[in-house]
């Protein structure tokens, strides 16, 4: 069971998500833009681990599941045409039409730019939740600094700010109850620097 805290929380998105922030206009507000650094990485682990289908929790506005993507100057109709996943599910509390929780596991469970925005006392069940959705993997990007944005009551969008040594230590310590499942997770120390935590 989440916090109040929590709760309050997911209202405040919703509202950003709506009106937009001082720095972006609604349409542009928490819209999935942060998963354009990781489509070549997270294609190789599908690949990899041979999986087929995938959920993005905490997918903002979903951006690139609907417009058309770039990489390596090959054009594709969207993200999952790229990873070649017929079978996804996207989920964020926040906005509206992706607000179900999902239903049934799958084999990935993409988690971009999230974990910073949950609050402290709440952080170990929201992994927790995210493993047990998980067949295969579960790929992770964590933001290790405060964020430009604010709630209207002065408090930084990033609620939980820890080091990458720190979370590498909390989702070794959540892994031992998901033998089944593999995580990678890099954490962001800027908004273009990456450090592989698994």
């Amino acid at each position: 069971m989440f916090s109040k805290e929590y709760n309050q929380t997911i209202k405040s998105y919703k509202k950003m998500h709506l009106e937009g922030t001082d720095f972006d206009i609604a349409i542009n507000t928490f819209d999935g833009r942060s998963l354009r650094f990781f489509f070549e990485p997270i294609k190789n682990i599908i690949a990899n681990t041979k999986s087929k289908s995938l959920i993005d929790f905490g997918c903002g506005k979903a951006r690139y599941y609907f417009e058309k993507i770039k990489v390596k100057d090959i054009t594709f109709q969207n993200v999952p045409k790229y990873w070649e996943i017929n079978k996804y599910t996207l989920y964020d509390p926040g906005v509206d039409k992706f607000s179900k929780y999902p239903s049934e596991k799958a084999d990935a469970v993409l988690c971009i730019d999230v974990i910073e925005h949950i609050p402290q006392q709440d952080m170990f069940e929201f992994i927790n939740a995210i493993f047990k959705l998980a067949n295969k993997f579960i790929f992770m990007n964590i933001a290790c600094y405060p964020a430009i944005k604010f709630f209207p009551d002065g408090r930084n969008v990033h609620l939980t700010i820890k080091s990458p040594k720190e979370w590498k230590k909390i989702i070794s310590d959540i892994k031992l109850n998901y033998p089944n499942v593999s995580p990678y997770v890099i954490c962001s120390t800027g908004r273009k620097n990456f450090i592989s935590l698994f």
